[in-house]
């Protein structure tokens, strides 16, 4: 018959797990210490990169791209503070700023011909011109966006068949207004309620969904044509298309 252990024997069991448990600890402290060795030389090393090469990164968008991909892969976000030491060494964070500021304007001036619903694409080109001799790309753009973002909903970007929209409306925007806009897109960004009834909605889906797009102002409306009642058009998207075949412009 198995002996049951004496106290003896529980006690330097106990001894044992407390000192496994010990060596555990140590280890695991050993790893976080390193780890954060390992960074800090990281951020260090980045920033000696940043003091070298700080004209290419204001002047290259996609010199520019690639330094805040290594800097927020080294855990530091150059965008996060305007004041902070990215910005004593390179004014990343304020160009972001300033930037972001911009696009806002551009956003807001042009809502009432497009609804809220900006063409990312134009708005880089408005910024192009707002800053002559500075090279901007789309993910300077996007980037911005970002900046705004931590003030709270307001300005977003929507992909709606390979379209990056910039949407300032005010509300989410609703399922059936997020498909018509997907369904205007692959139309070139002309829509009516017959298409959408093709696409299998009922009559009164497609009407009532039409019709919250032009109370929300997101698209114009045009009644000449004598077979279709009401066409809806979604200005950004219809001049984006225009503009596709005219525009050699590299947004690199």
């Amino acid at each position: 018959m198995r002996r049951k252990p004496g106290i003896a024997g529980l006690i330097k069991e106990k001894e044992q797990q407390s000192a496994l448990s010990a060596v555990g600890e140590q280890i695991e402290a050993d790893k976080n210490q390193n780890a954060k060795q390992l960074l800090q030389t990281l951020q260090s090393s980045l920033r000696d990169f940043a003091s070298r090469h700080r004209n290419r990164i204001n002047s290259d968008p996609q010199f520019r791209k690639s330094f805040c991909e290594m800097c927020i892969a080294a855990g530091v976000d150059p965008l996060s503070s305007s004041k902070g030491l990215w910005d004593e060494l390179l004014g990343v964070g304020q160009f972001y700023n300033d930037l972001s500021v911009q696009v806002l304007t551009q956003c807001m001036r042009t809502r009432d011909e497009n609804g809220g619903l900006l063409d990312l694409r134009q708005c880089l080109q408005g910024l192009r011109r707002a800053r002559p001799g500075e090279r901007l790309a789309v993910e300077d753009v996007e980037r911005a966006v970002e900046c705004l973002a931590q003030l709270g909903p307001g300005v977003s970007i929507r992909f709606c068949g390979g379209v990056s929209l910039l949407c300032s409306v005010p509300e989410e925007l609703s399922g059936d207004t997020a498909q018509v806009l997907e369904l205007a897109t692959a139309a070139a960004g002309k829509i009516c309620a017959a298409d959408l009834q093709r696409k299998g909605w009922t009559v009164d889906r497609a009407e009532q969904a039409l019709l919250h797009c032009v109370r929300e102002g997101l698209c114009w409306v045009d009644k000449q044509d004598p077979k279709v009642p009401m066409w809806c058009w979604f200005p950004s998207i219809a001049l984006a298309e225009l503009e596709k075949p005219l525009s050699g412009e590299s947004e690199a």
